[in-house]
């Protein structure tokens, strides 16, 4: 007998495992042990969508973040190479008087 699970149901799963000639408990794990593999499968097919939809997006991120930093360096003269290497030149002043 098996515990909350209705009279049709029941009737099928006997059936079926009787059909293949191997024991209730046998089927019921099978079942149940292919219905997890199933949805392990499902759920790993929707990780590895995220992730390349994750990876797609950073993608875009760092196009972007490329693109911001050389529009920065080209407007901002203090931070381009020529820039940097003079910061710290003093230039002479005519001595007063």
């Amino acid at each position: 007998m098996i515990r909350g699970i209705d009279s049709a149901t029941r009737k099928v799963v006997k059936a079926r495992a009787k059909a293949e000639g191997i024991s209730l408990g046998r089927w019921v794990r099978r079942a149940l042990q292919s219905a997890l593999d199933a949805d392990r499968a499902s759920t790993l097919d929707g990780v590895n969508e995220r992730l390349h939809i994750l990876e797609a997006r950073l993608d875009v991120l760092e196009q972007s973040h490329r693109t911001l930093h050389h529009r920065v360096l080209a407007t901002d003269n203090r931070f381009t190479t020529l820039g940097y290497k003079n910061r710290n030149r003093w230039t002479r002043t005519k001595k007063s008087n």
